[in-house]
C-alpha cells in the first residue's frame, strides 16, 4: 500500500469539513439538556485534552487564567477532525481511481 501524494485543494477541503464538524458538533450541543450537553460536549475533546492537560501542569503562567487551554484544545480538536479527513479523502479517491 503506497501513500496518496499531497495535494493542497484536498488539504483545504479536509480544514473545511473539520471546522464544519467541529461548529455543528457545538450548534448541537448547545440544544441538548445541560446532562447530556456536558458528557457529548466532552467526548470529542478527549484526543486533545490530553495533551492539554499536560501542557497545564508544565505550568505556563498567566495562560491557564486566560481562555488559551480551552481555544488550544478546539483548535487542536479541529486540527485531528481535518487530520481524519484528509486521509479518508484520500483513501476514497485511490478506491475510486482504481475501479476506473
Amino acid at each position: 500500500m503506497e501513500l496518496t501524494k499531497f495535494r493542497w485543494h484536498r488539504l483545504a477541503a479536509a480544514l473545511g469539513i473539520g471546522l464544519g464538524i467541529e461548529v455543528l458538533e457545538g450548534i448541537c450541543v448547545s440544544f441538548l439538556p445541560p446532562r447530556w450537553a456536558d458528557w457529548i460536549g466532552e467526548l470529542p475533546l478527549q484526543p486533545a485534552s490530553y495533551l492539554v492537560t499536560l501542557l497545564a501542569k508544565a505550568g505556563h503562567p498567566g495562560f491557564e487564567g486566560q481562555v488559551g487551554y480551552f481555544l488550544f484544545a478546539v483548535v487542536l480538536q479541529w486540527l485531528i477532525y481535518s487530520v481524519a479527513v484528509y486521509l479518508l479523502l484520500g483513501i476514497f479517491r485511490k478506491k475510486r481511481d482504481a475501479s476506473n
